[in-house]
């Protein structure tokens, strides 16, 4: 699909930065947080938001901000007809006028699961040669501390298997190159509940429960990165 979709939810009054954050005020910012993916975040978005920015994290709460297109791999097509197009360099263009004018203190992706269906080339989507395409959405992301969740293979179809475990091997892997990445295992967490599958072993798609659990998920990671003051 061609269909993007970039939500942003900005707080009035609120600086784009993590401001320090002290005990006496409500209003501070605890991290902006840039959300990178497929229509798993794009269906996710009332999760993030609520886990972000409420409950606990009701006071000097996080800033989400969601950046999604529905059918992304990390090499996406970057034209308005994609049956003609030749290149799939969409996170090339978008992110580098994205990044300098929201100042993310970090990523979080789920980049993966569209790239499982086939081998494709390192230059399209794919599995293929998927370390050099992790590499190159890194090199455009630059230093700021990325948040990346596996895929829960275990429960996806099985026409993607062979895919979802050499993306999952790729991502593991890429912490050796890069330190300001952590690979999240949520596909270790989510594997035994096909329950969060909108319809386990046909679809890719979270259901309302896995939505729910992948933004705790993140959060929980978040929380461990930046403190709680």
């Amino acid at each position: 699909m061609t269909i993007a979709l970039v939500i942003v939810l900005v707080v009035s009054g609120v600086a784009l930065a993590a401001n320090a954050v002290t005990t006496t005020s409500n209003a501070g910012t605890r991290a902006v947080v840039l959300f990178v993916g497929d229509s798993n975040i794009v269906l996710s978005v009332e999760s993030v938001n609520n886990e972000l920015t409420h409950g606990s994290h009701f006071d000097n709460g996080y800033v989400p901000i969601l950046a999604a297109r529905v059918g992304a791999g990390i090499r996406t097509p970057d034209c308005l007809d994609e049956a003609t197009c030749t290149s799939w360099n969409y996170w090339r263009l978008k992110l580098p006028t994205l990044l300098p004018q929201i100042q993310p203190d970090a990523i979080v992706s789920n980049l993966g699961i569209v790239d499982t269906r086939v081998e494709g080339t390192q230059y399209t989507r794919g599995y293929a040669y998927y370390d050099r395409k992790i590499n190159w959405f890194m090199n455009i992301v630059g230093s700021r501390p990325v948040f990346w969740t596996s895929l829960p293979c275990a429960i996806e179809p099985r026409d993607r298997q062979t895919g979802c475990k050499a993306i999952n091997l790729a991502l593991h892997l890429a912490v050796e190159r890069w330190p300001n990445l952590h690979v999240l295992k949520w596909g270790t967490a989510a594997e035994r509940h096909p329950e969060y599958m909108k319809n386990p072993g046909t679809d890719v798609h979270y259901s309302p429960a896995g939505q729910a659990a992948w933004s705790k998920f993140v959060v929980a990671a978040l929380d461990a990165h930046f403190p709680k003051p």
